[in-house]
């Protein structure tokens, strides 16, 4: 697939996870199989077809407000040189961030584009956790997983456990963290069950507790609660907003 739809490209700071502050650029694939409550990014969730295509929006230069509009879909050339304009020099090797959406729905793209990408970037993926069968697949490409789990609670949605043990499964000897968004319904029922399937894989893989933004965030008793339980099982449990969103950045 020479191909893919993009909805943006752009460099900025990593917002999440324990890589949060790091210099990123980010690739946002459109496209996305679930419908979670608390989505922030809903013009990527969306599929077009037709006359209801957009264009990608691309950054121009690293820093800058100004976008580029790019027609879709995006070929693997066009994008690889939308990611490389962004780069900063300097000795650092680059990360680049695929997003979305969800990018393993690009998988025959991905598996094309990648390998030449992975000489100049160190490849991130950010991810649902539940195309499992796509990421074993993948797993020699992505250099690092930012895999979510899934909570009922907060997505609105039914359980994923399964597929997230078998996505965890598939990520096997990658570096890797695990991200749960929580809501003011959250359960605690729910972290226990998320900290115990991670443990199942390695229980020093990273768990990050993400309070969901708005009026939608837990309050502070609860994540304290949340990272507790969690703590009695995994070694590293950490609880980290979106720091992005509280800077204003894109």
């Amino acid at each position: 697939m020479t191909s893919a739809m993009i909805d943006e490209v752009f460099a900025s700071v990593q917002g999440e996870g324990p890589w949060v502050g790091q210099r990123h650029i980010f690739v946002r694939f459109i496209g996305c199989d679930l419908r979670c409550s608390y989505c922030d990014t809903p013009d990527a969730v969306k599929s077009t077809s037709g006359t209801e295509v957009r264009n990608c929006r691309a950054q121009v230069t690293p820093g800058s407000y100004e976008r580029e509009s790019v027609p879709n879909p995006v070929t693997q050339e066009r994008l690889s040189g939308l990611c490389a304009r962004l780069r900063i020099p300097g000795r650092s090797r680059p990360v680049m961030s695929l997003t979305g959406g969800e990018p393993l729905l690009h998988r025959p793209f991905l598996q094309e584009w990648l390998p030449a990408e992975r000489n100049t970037f160190r490849i991130y993926l950010e991810t649902s956790g539940v195309h499992y069968a796509e990421m074993r697949s993948l797993a020699g490409l992505i250099d690092v997983v930012s895999m979510d789990i899934k909570l009922p609670s907060a997505t609105g949605q039914r359980a994923r456990w399964d597929e997230h043990r078998k996505f965890l499964s598939a990520t096997e000897g990658i570096e890797r963290c695990v991200k749960a968004v929580v809501s003011g319904s959250t359960m605690p029922d729910e972290i226990l069950i998320a900290a115990r399937l991670v443990a199942e894989q390695d229980r020093t893989v990273p768990f990050i507790i993400q309070p969901a933004s708005g009026p939608e965030s837990p309050g502070a008793e609860s994540l304290i609660l949340f990272q507790n339980l969690a703590l009695e099982i995994l070694e590293d449990v950490r609880v980290i907003p979106q720091v992005h969103t509280m800077l204003q950045l894109p």
